[in-house]
Formats: structure tokens, sequence, C-alpha cells
């Protein structure tokens, strides 16, 4: 319900931006954002069958490579519990949390703005880490490697301050554990999907709002 009532004020605020069809923010090459993030890690497949969806939170920061080309790192960590039916090598266990340590990088196209509203697209690679404190069996644990792609708006609040809706799909390579014990492998590490609400804060010599005027030159 949260993450349905995130995607709905954000598109609410960027329709009504597109029916006044008004320009005002630039951005330029050197702009950068420092920023936080937090929202929902939605899981898909075998992982989520074991765990449930839980709220992330993490941080990013973007570099305006161009006009309207952006470089982007980010983190984001969350805990999924266990539903209390987890059944692992024939055998239940009691209650744990699957824990979550993603790294991404990506490339970031910025449609161009509609007043304060800029949305893009954007795609990249990410490393994840992924573990499980599982009671009597033991610790599992995986890495693996995946593809991004997602959507979003961000919005000029202030001189500095941005907030931002970011949509992505996680599409992840496998990662696998083997039970302690045993020869059985179980699926730590799977795609996933994430909602994140951004807030940031923009410095450097782009990035401003010009009150529906672009500078000289552009």
């Amino acid at each position: 319900m949260t993450t349905r009532r995130l995607i709905f004020v954000f598109s609410a605020l960027l329709f009504v931006t597109l029916m006044l069809n008004v320009t005002g923010a630039y951005a330029e090459e050197g702009h950068h954002t420092l920023g936080i993030q937090a929202g929902e890690e939605l899981l898909s497949n075998d992982v989520s069958s074991n765990f449930s969806n839980a709220l992330g939170f993490g941080a990013f920061f973007d570099y305006a490579a161009s006009d309207y080309l952006e470089f982007e790192l980010s983190w984001i960590n969350s805990s999924h519990p266990s539903y209390g039916t987890t059944v692992i090598n024939g055998s239940s266990v009691g209650s744990y949390n699957l824990v979550n340590n993603s790294f991404i990088a990506a490339l970031q196209y910025d449609f161009g703005t509609l007043d304060i509203f800029t949305p893009y697209v954007k795609g990249g690679a990410e490393f994840t880490t992924a573990s499980e404190n599982v009671p009597v069996i033991g610790t599992l644990s995986s890495t693996a490697f995946g593809l991004d792609l997602g959507f979003g708006a961000k919005a000029d609040i202030g001189s500095n301050l941005m907030a931002g809706l970011d949509l992505m799909y996680h599409n992840m390579f496998t990662g696998t554990a083997t039970i302690p014990g045993t020869t059985g492998t179980i699926n730590v590490i799977e795609s996933y999907f994430t909602v994140m609400l951004r807030f940031g804060y923009s410095f450097g010599e782009g990035g401003y709002h010009t009150g529906g005027a672009k500078p000289p030159g552009h």
C-alpha cells in the first residue's frame, strides 16, 4: 500500500506539471547530487516464497557527464523476514532474515525538464551480497552479478534540494548457497524490483532553476 501511494502521489504531480506545459530547470555538465533513498524491495521467484518484501534504504551519488547524461553510483540495504512455514532440506526452521546489500553503477538519460520535473530512464550493472542466519542449520551466503533497467522522475524542491521516485528492475544471475553438512543448495539471490523515494543535495557548476529561460548559448 505504501508503494502504491508513493507512485500515485509522484505520478499526480508529474501529470499536473505536464498539463501546465512550462519549462524552467536546466542541468549542466559538472552538476553533482548526493542523497539518500528509501522504499520497497520486491522479491521474486523462489526467494519470494521464503521471504517477504521489505523496506530498503541506502544512498546515491550522481554526476552529470553532459546536459542529459548522468553517471550514478548507489547502494541499497534491505532485511527480509522469513515466513513461518519456511522449509530447508526437508525440515521446518524458525524465523530468520535475508539481508541484501546491492552496489549499483548506472547511466541515466534525462529527457529534458518540465518546470521542476525531470523524467529519466537508466540502466546499469550491480553486485549483490546476501546472507541468511538460519537457526540450527547455520549461515547461508552468496554473491551475484546483475543487470538493471529502470525509470523515474526527479523534482527541484529548492535551489540545492531535489526529491524523486525511482523504479528499477534488477535482473540478477541467481546466487546459490550450499546447505551446511549436505550437498544440497538453495537460491539466496534472484531478480527483484525496487521502488525508491529519494532526497538529495545538489552542488557544482550546473543544475539551477532558470524560471523559464535557458542560459545564453543553450
